[in-house]
């Protein structure tokens, strides 16, 4: 299987600098490694274009400030390394990976010298290999309550609970996990946002116990720009009886129809459409604009 640092992706801009790819390397020792104290972003660019790159910047350097990390470059700085980096590796269509991590200076959980490092990589958007219909089971792991981790900080500690959750979904034959709330309501996929179809209205989480995705945020506003209804309420399991349709969105899979979920012995179908057709053709436009 080829490995992602085989394939020939040009030049990582790391520090201020571009570096060869295979030449973009860091320490075993480094803290962020170790203790997970990293942010990043998901991005896409089109045709050259990084979709949303402001928005998608300032919330990398948000969320390093939650976690105290102070990222020496300015958001200006980081769009303009962005802009340069797909210039250099000349490449259009893109999944773009911004970074920021603590270095290897020291091993202690908190030190006051440990520097503040920041990447972006750009990997060519391979084909679609998501599953049109994907089928989801209820995840035994519920995300954590928003006193006890800063939830609109796109972490890699909120990484480890979803990447762990997929691959028992997947152990299971799902394609993926529906993660509940501390409270037990539905929260969101691993990685993607969720909504579902009643009625013509969109029904979604409030994303205050989770990421509030840029994807999300956008589909709301094309819903809401095409006379769609949309509703963000606290839903039950309970509840998805009566909904006829669920997809779920996310920079990589940007919509994505959901066939069923498991709840215990009952599977759910989910088997209308319409809205997430015209919402998935709305959402292609505005991309490549």
């Amino acid at each position: 299987m080829t490995k992602l640092q085989d394939k020939n992706i040009g030049y990582v801009w790391l520090n201020g600098d571009l570096v060869p790819h295979e030449l973009a390397n860091i320490h075993v020792l480094t803290h962020s490694l170790h203790y997970s104290g990293a942010v990043f972003e998901g991005e896409r660019s089109y045709n050259g274009k990084v979709f949303k790159l402001r928005e998608h910047t300032e919330r990398l350097v948000k969320s390093a400030e939650v976690l105290g990390l102070t990222v020496p470059y300015s958001v200006d700085e980081i769009i303009k390394a962005h802009e340069l980096l797909i210039e250099k590796n000349n490449v259009k269509d893109a999944y773009i990976r911004p970074l920021v991590w603590c270095g290897s200076e020291s091993l202690n959980l908190t030190n006051p010298n440990l520097s503040t490092n920041v990447l972006i990589a750009a990997v060519p958007s391979m084909p679609r290999s998501f599953v049109e219909g994907i089928n989801l089971h209820i995840g035994r792991w519920r995300k954590a309550a928003p006193d006890m981790m800063p939830t609109q900080s796109k972490s890699a500690a909120h990484y480890n609970m979803a990447i762990t959750s997929k691959k028992e979904a997947k152990s299971y034959g799902y394609d993926d996990a529906l993660l509940l709330d501390y409270e037990g309501f539905i929260a969101e996929c691993t990685t993607t946002n969720i909504f579902f179809v009643k009625d013509n209205v969109l029904y979604t989480p409030i994303a205050d116990r989770f990421l509030n995705g840029i994807t999300r945020q956008t589909i709301i506003e094309i819903a809401k720009e095409l006379g769609i209804e949309v509703k963000e309420e606290r839903i039950k399991l309970e509840q998805l009886e009566d909904f006829t349709g669920c997809f779920n969105t996310g920079t990589a899979i940007e919509v994505q129809h959901i066939s069923s979920i498991d709840v215990g012995n009952k599977k759910i179908i989910f088997n209308d459409h319409k809205i997430s057709d015209i919402l998935k053709e709305e959402y292609s436009k505005v991309v490549r604009e």
